[in-house]
């Protein structure tokens, strides 16, 4: 069965002039089902997260249990102050879980999409969508990526540079969209401390200033199983900034098509700072993994993949950028399933 849902903060953009600026809101807990943890993180205060390829990454193993699976889900959480908490999987959890895994399409496994990048002219523009080991992520033939100068206009001021180094984007008022091995360094497993973000960065212009981060949460898959597939992550922020550059979508797609997708985010080749775009065609769909040709490098890990409905003025991010080119020949992005969209859902309303 083909299911498709599209998240209500694809309108953020129609929500930038109606909104109230900037509420503080300083370092919380996580809220919802998260309880504290008695032990206090010890923080990895590097300036520079470590690139996947230098991680003990895993891929899943097949036939895990249905407690093993259930361990893997579990949300995990810290505060700037060191606190962690917890969220233990619930039954319904783990019923959106099997049910995605029943409804995506398995068409798609194995097969491979013949792709060609588009041109670039001048300006970065945005495509419309209807037109085994891990490596560094890469520049595959000619580099076609195009910077983005126009950072304070919508979409380009919901992408921002986290301290650490890695992308993010804004899909909610305080929420930020990235992946696990921003906030996690699994090769010491402690959380990175430099989690702050600046909004639209260009260079040395901050024309949102940083914001302070107020919690980051992702899943024992990660920080546990060090799982491939439990590569995302949330930075809950100290303010509403969303409510002042917008956000953008997020959503799944059971029988997701070779969407041409986008890619925004601050490469560690470019002048620092700087926003650069990327787009291609999708090159390969998986279960748990997007594939596609479009030029990124260290420091785009954590960008939305995202693809671009003019007809409706939406942008609806399907995957969180994370990897270099592997055995299939192309970068890669954990997908957004059911599943992950409804722990997203969770964790933005746990922390309005």
């Amino acid at each position: 069965m083909k299911k498709s849902v599209l998240t209500h903060a694809a309108l953020g953009v129609a929500m930038v002039f109606t909104l109230t600026l900037n509420t503080v809101v300083h370092a919380a807990p996580p809220g919802g089902k998260f309880t504290k943890q008695p032990v206090a993180t010890q923080f990895d205060r590097s300036l520079n997260y470590v690139p996947p390829e230098q991680l003990p990454i895993v891929d899943r193993a097949a036939g895990l249990s249905e407690m093993e699976m259930r361990q893997r889900m579990t949300a995990v959480a810290v505060t700037p102050e060191g606190e962690t908490y917890q969220a233990e999987v619930t039954a319904e959890d783990m019923a959106i879980f099997e049910n995605a895994l029943s409804e995506i399409s398995e068409s798609y496994q194995g097969k491979k999409r013949d792709t060609k990048k588009s041109p670039r002219r001048g300006v970065a523009p945005e495509v419309n969508a209807t037109s085994n080991g891990v490596n560094a992520e890469s520049v595959i033939g000619t580099d076609q990526r195009v910077q983005v100068f126009s950072t304070t206009t919508y979409p380009w001021r919901a992408v921002g540079r986290i301290a650490v180094g890695c992308t993010g984007t804004l899909i909610g008022p305080r929420h930020v969209l990235t992946a696990g091995h921003c906030v996690y360094n699994i090769a010491n497993n402690q959380w990175y401390s430099n989690l702050n973000f600046t909004p639209g960065k260009n260079g040395n212009s901050n024309p949102y200033g940083t914001i302070a981060w107020s919690s980051a949460i992702t899943t024992t898959g990660w920080t546990v199983n060090h799982d491939r597939n439990h590569d995302y992550a949330m930075i809950i922020l100290g303010s509403h900034i969303g409510n002042t550059v917008g956000w953008l979508g997020y959503g799944y797609n059971n029988s997701l098509p070779y969407y041409t997708v986008n890619i925004n985010g601050y490469p560690g080749d470019k002048p620092f700072g700087t926003l650069w775009h990327s787009n291609c065609t999708l090159a390969i769909i998986q279960t748990y993994r997007l594939y596609y040709p479009c030029d990124t490098y260290n420091g785009m890990s954590g960008s939305g993949v995202y693809a671009y409905f003019p007809a409706t003025s939406s942008r609806i991010i399907y995957g969180i950028h994370a990897y270099g080119v592997d055995s299939t020949g192309y970068n890669g992005a954990t997908r957004i399933t059911s599943d992950v969209y409804s722990r997203l859902n969770n964790w933005i309303s746990a922390n309005p």
